[in-house]
């Protein structure tokens, strides 16, 4: 495993490649395994702030304040950050919303699920997640009794969070019928208000035979997953499919060949949707350190941020990503609908760019504090630019970085009492090169 690769895999599994990390796993002799097993060595719950109640009315927007602070410190300060990677992918891929849910005490609980089964059982999760009051409350099931069946959750769990609408061949998954029937299963299973936690009203749900996917049976919710991911294999490699092309394009690049979507969703399937030897096998391929991979990927707006503190020092506190996350597209613990949100070229146009050089302007005032990082002083138009280079990592190219030679060198000449400014913008300019957005 050369520099590059190694690099490579640091960003996209840990957000930046740390020099303490480059130094850890790569002495001579490291190969590509030791450094996947190393990166995915976490384990262990992780406590979750304790500045939490059931109802957000009144503090509840510092508590998603403090909430969103404290989880973008970790993904950067973690020991192992791609634990925090995990989370948030499997945030994104089992959604519910703060402002729905509203409940900072739910919210941060499913939080800590997906951190502490990042790289366990899905099905395990899937159960788990299904009834935890975040879910219930988000998609309705809480409402949902037998006598008025409401179909939000039941729809979701299939077209979103196991097996899509339709599989590799275009042919649907399920049918409304298969909604109808699942919506009757997941009758009763609700919320003790009381408690704010799961409770399963018996006498709310549907004891009748009902026909899923062909077989009719008394089902119950929990009797769907285990359905779909475990007793009907064909639907548990339809759900190992897509789970997978969800997985690759979220760490690599877009619209991967189904050969390769079927040979990493095999590993899943055999390890009956064990997570971490899939993630494993997904890390290990050549392909993903193919020059696609390598190239194939724009930074989101929340690792825009998180590659900010590492390059700054700053964090939440005094960065406040908060303020403009929701303008960037992508506000922590609350994705745009229960899709989640999107990936890659999704994070290029205009108004995402906007908001991304409006934190960037507010990085820079405040490493300008002071007068501090005189990018110019006593250096050439060519060493204030590789000092920025160097500064946030950009490794820049030959047009990028003759761009902002230009640009030091007509505003030496117009404008040379200007020196606060030069720094200033070079700074921001250097935040916002298109080397600074791939991932």
């Amino acid at each position: 495993m050369d520099l590059a690769q190694l690099q490579h895999l640091l960003r996209r599994t840990e957000y930046v490649a740390k020099p303490a990390r480059i130094a850890a796993l790569s002495p001579v002799g490291v190969t590509r395994e030791n450094a996947v097993d190393d990166i995915l060595n976490f384990s262990g719950p992780v406590a979750i702030p304790t500045y939490i109640d059931h109802d957000i009315e009144g503090e509840g927007y510092q508590q998603w304040v403090y909430a969103v602070q404290w989880w973008t410190n970790r993904m950067i300060d973690a020991p192992k950050p791609m634990q925090e990677k995990m989370t948030w992918f499997w945030h994104g891929h089992f959604c519910t919303s703060w402002d729905k849910v509203n409940s900072a005490w739910a919210m941060l609980n499913q939080n800590k699920l997906f951190r502490d089964s990042a790289l366990g059982n899905f099905r395990t999760m899937t159960q788990t997640m299904s009834v935890q009051p975040a879910m219930l409350f988000y998609l309705d099931n809480l409402e949902n009794v037998k006598s008025s069946p409401n179909q939000n959750f039941a729809r979701e769990l299939m077209e979103l969070f196991t097996i899509g609408v339709v599989d590799e061949n275009g042919d649907p998954t399920y049918t409304e019928d298969d909604v109808t029937a699942a919506a009757r299963a997941w009758t009763g299973h609700g919320i003790d208000w009381n408690t704010y936690q799961y409770k399963f009203w018996s006498g709310d749900h549907d004891t009748l035979q009902k026909t899923f996917m062909g077989q009719t049976r008394n089902w119950n919710g929990p009797d769907i997953i285990n359905y779909l991911l475990q007793e009907n294999l064909a639907k548990k490699m339809v759900a190992c499919k897509f789970l997978t092309k969800k997985l690759w394009e979220f760490f690599a690049y877009q619209d991967p060949a189904q050969e390769l979507i079927d040979e990493l969703a095999q590993v899943l399937f055999d390890n009956d949707l064990l997570i971490k030897p899939w993630v494993k096998a997904m890390l290990m391929h050549d392909e993903f350190y193919s020059q696609a991979a390598v190239q194939g990927l724009v930074k989101s707006p929340v690792d825009y941020v998180v590659s900010l503190y590492h390059y700054t020092g700053f964090r939440g506190a005094q960065l406040n990503p908060q303020w403009y996350l929701e303008d960037m597209g992508q506000e922590p613990f609350g994705p745009p609908n229960v899709a989640g949100w999107k990936t890659n070229g999704y994070w290029v146009n205009t108004s995402v760019f906007g908001s991304r050089a409006e934190f960037a302007r507010g990085v820079t005032w405040r490493l300008r504090q002071n007068n501090a990082n005189e990018v110019g002083n006593d250096r050439t138009p060519e060493e204030a630019v590789d000092f920025v280079d160097q500064m946030f990592g950009l490794g820049l190219s030959t047009v990028t970085r003759d761009a902002l030679i230009d640009f030091v060198e007509v505003q030496r000449v117009h404008e040379p009492w200007s020196g606060w400014w030069e720094s200033s913008n070079l700074l921001t300019m250097a935040m916002m090169t298109p080397e600074f957005h791939v991932a």
